[in-house]
């Protein structure tokens, strides 16, 4: 007689349950890693967005002295640059908000004209340092600092 021989194929139950955990950790680990990058990839943004809105903010408030025809007009304008906000953006931007922050400062000696400007009247050596921080639900993602010169602009 012959030997008998168990000529069945195929996987056992325990072959199948580890195979099938180690494809659920797989796809765990998978959709982990997709999630991250599209949180990062809104955070980047997100960055991006506050910054445009920083600069344009930045070169709007500094626009408004430069945008004067005349000296009166400008000085008027340039002592009119103060803190603001925290304000939201109008929409569709309104989840971002923006305060500006303004540091005055009067150089010394006051009489003393700087090199690159010739002829009366003298400077009065006010400088403001301009800050905008842009935030996004609280979070600073976006500050942009320049500076404005008292009357740098001469106009008849």
């Amino acid at each position: 007689m012959r030997a008998a021989r168990r000529t069945d194929r195929g996987f056992t139950l325990i072959e199948v349950l580890v195979a099938l955990t180690i494809l659920a950790m797989s796809i765990l680990f998978i959709t982990r890693a997709f999630l991250t990058l599209l949180e990062v990839t809104n955070e980047g943004g997100n960055v991006t967005v506050a910054s445009a809105l920083a600069v344009r903010k930045l070169e709007q408030v500094r626009g408004s002295p430069e945008s004067q025809s005349s000296s009166t007009g400008w000085t008027a304008n340039f002592d009119a640059i103060v803190d603001e906000g925290p304000t939201a953006f109008p929409a569709p931007y309104s989840r971002y908000s923006y305060q500006v922050i303004v540091n005055q400062v009067t150089l010394t000696p006051g009489s003393a004209a700087p090199a690159w400007l010739t002829g009366a009247p003298m400077h009065s050596n006010t400088i403001k340092w301009i800050t905008v921080r842009v935030t996004f639900q609280g979070q600073t993602l976006a500050q942009v600092t320049s500076s404005v010169i008292r009357e740098m602009y001469r106009r008849p």
